[in-house]
């Protein structure tokens, strides 16, 4: 009797200290992670621009003020997935279309900077660009100062990598984001390594379920990105690059949050986190339906983009985004 007892008293023993062995070694889930990724992005992005405040107030030569400007940009497209979401107000101020593309000096932080320094900076101009990173600067420190709110849910992290997909298709591919530097795709490559760094906190869990799935989309992230560090903006197709990359991640982002089980909430939205991809029937919400689905608001510098059976202007998918970031919003905030 005694031998039994010391038996299942040992294997008792073992159990408890396996399960707490296998509870510290489990990983925190990816809605906690995020920051551990996000955080140190915002402090890349703040040194950035502290050198490209440096280099307009020093009065340094336009190739370096182009690199520092270069390496802000890239430094904060990387983070765009999850700063836009949580953000959407603090990113209006830095980065967007700016309305009219022939009106940039009036446009946002980024575009405005980019107006006045390309292709090179004038003395007569050098103020104004000065203060212009200045409010950059400031609207970063917003986004570090924002960073203490609760982890965003699950299905808040896959609303936001679908949502990027739809910011490169309207802001990236476009041209809208850098009309004078030409930077648009090597930008859209680094929005995509964003997206790919939030992807990656769910890949393990998703291979439970389908590896191919996880495996396909791993393949379509690298082979976008290359794509778009490869090419030229002359002989870039974007409605190929939509239909061959863009779409099929999306339809990928929703495949793998339902075979995670993460569910859709029961808010109403401009664009519906459950639709395939924004092309998909019923993807815009009645209520955000316009006519200007189709208005060239560029002066023919507006592409126009007709996939399954939908025409879009790259200018009003960027207001269904922002129509849609100040619902995110609320829900971020909750």
């Amino acid at each position: 009797m005694r031998v039994l007892i010391f038996v299942v008293t040992t294997l008792l023993s073992a159990i408890c200290i396996f399960s707490m062995y296998e509870c510290r070694q489990k990983p925190a889930a990816p809605s906690q992670q995020i920051f551990s990724w996000y955080t140190p992005g915002i402090k890349k992005l703040e040194a950035n621009v502290d050198k490209l405040c440096t280099a307009l107030a020093t009065n340094q030569s336009s190739a370096t003020i182009h690199e520092a400007f270069s390496a802000s940009r890239i430094a904060y497209k990387e983070i765009e997935v999850l700063a836009a979401y949580l953000h959407p107000s603090t990113v209006q101020l830095m980065n967007g279309q700016g309305g009219d593309m022939t009106m940039y000096r009036n446009g946002h932080a980024f575009q405005q900077l980019e107006s006045l320094i390309y292709p090179e900076l004038h003395a007569t101009d050098a103020q104004q660009a000065y203060i212009a990173a200045r409010k950059l600067a400031d609207a970063v420190k917003t986004l570090c100062q924002g960073n203490n709110h609760p982890a965003p849910t699950d299905g808040q992290l896959f609303d936001a990598m679908r949502l990027e997909l739809v910011r490169i298709i309207s802001l990236g591919i476009s041209g809208f984001d850098s009309p004078q530097a030409y930077q648009s795709l090597r930008e859209a490559a680094a929005s995509l390594r964003g997206i790919e760094s939030v992807w990656s906190l769910y890949t393990d869990r998703v291979n439970i379920y389908n590896p191919s799935l996880v495996k396909y989309t791993d393949e379509l992230i690298d082979a976008a990105i290359r794509q778009l560090e490869h090419s030229t903006t002359s002989t870039f197709d974007r409605q190929l690059f939509i239909s061959d990359y863009m779409n099929h991640l999306s339809v990928n982002f929703k495949l793998s949050r339902e075979a995670l089980s993460i569910p859709y909430d029961d808010n109403a939205y401009a664009l519906d986190p459950a639709a395939s991809n924004i092309f998909a029937r019923d993807a815009v919400h009645p209520l955000y339906f316009s006519a200007d689905a189709l208005h060239d608001s560029a002066g023919n510098n507006d592409p126009l983009y007709e996939i399954n059976g939908q025409q879009f202007r790259a200018s009003y998918m960027y207001t269904l985004l922002q129509q849609n970031g100040g619902l995110n919003s609320v829900a971020a905030d909750n």
